[in-house]
């Protein structure tokens, strides 16, 4: 039984996200998706921040049940019998909560909108997702508005020559690919001449064809990646964590790149 994790904090992007990781679970049946919320305040929240939100009354406790329960049943309208739908409430901080719940249950993804918080669900602190990127091992499937509910048969690698894969990345990619029955490929962005031999441990690593790795020759490696997923329909960006590559560039580059996520393509990160 494979198992997803969604975090929601009611807004639409969360939604949408939620109605991703049905369609993911229907490629990879028999499946259990679990709408997660955690409402505790991390221990950094400043006292300005807690006059500002609702007392954890069990009114406001009562309130987040009824909506969790308000989504699973909106939801189930897109369940098959081999995918089904439970929910999970934490009152620990968001990251916290993450860590108990990917700690005791064998989680195959993290399924989570990019953008948007609702007023109930303001103390959500699961918009940032390069905590959640950071913070667990469970591969994280980042899901931007736009994205379409399709099987997943196509990932793109935006991989960076400088940056070196580590063993466990590896082993978590072929997992992916097995897990998803979808192919790969592996594409590098360099300002100089491009050469479409792929580096023999990476191939190993891998077990890449010569035909699975392009390199590509730009000056923006977002710009690039978001032409070529779109010229050939990948369903899925890969990034791996680290200072240079993909990654980096949406996460801690300016605004500008972080919409990269409006091309409409969900991006995996795999820790």
């Amino acid at each position: 039984m494979q198992k997803i994790l969604v975090p929601v904090d009611y807004s639409d992007t969360a939604f949408h996200a939620a109605r991703y990781a049905i369609s993911l679970a229907r490629q990879i049946h028999p499946a259990t998706i679990t709408l997660f919320h955690a409402y505790g305040l991390p221990p950094s929240a400043n006292t300005t921040v807690l006059t500002m939100l609702p007392a954890d009354t069990p009114e406001y406790i009562a309130g987040i049940e009824t909506e969790i329960a308000k989504w699973k049943k909106d939801l189930q309208a897109e369940l098959v019998e081999y995918v089904q739908l439970d929910t999970h409430i934490s009152a620990l901080p968001f990251m916290d909560a993450m860590k108990e719940a990917t700690n005791a249950a064998n989680f195959t993804f993290i399924v989570m909108g990019i953008t948007g918080k609702s007023p109930l669900g303001q103390r959500f602190i699961g918009s940032n997702s390069l905590d959640v990127a950071h913070g667990t091992h469970v591969p994280l499937i980042i899901v931007p508005p736009g994205a379409e509910m399709r099987k997943v048969k196509r990932i793109l690698f935006a991989y960076d020559r400088k940056q070196t894969l580590q063993p466990a990345q590896a082993e978590g990619i072929r997992s992916v690919l097995s897990t998803l029955d979808a192919q790969i490929e592996v594409v590098h962005v360099t300002t100089g001449e491009p050469d479409d031999t792929p580096p023999p441990a990476l191939s190993e690593a891998l077990h890449l064809a010569q035909a699975q790795y392009r390199e590509i020759q730009h000056t923006d490696l977002v710009t690039a990646i978001q032409e070529y997923a779109g010229e050939t329909h990948a369903d899925l960006l890969l990034a791996v964590p680290g200072e240079y590559g993909f990654f980096a560039e949406i996460f801690h580059r300016s605004a500008t790149k972080r919409l990269a996520f409006n091309a409409g393509i969900p991006v995996l990160v795999i820790k």
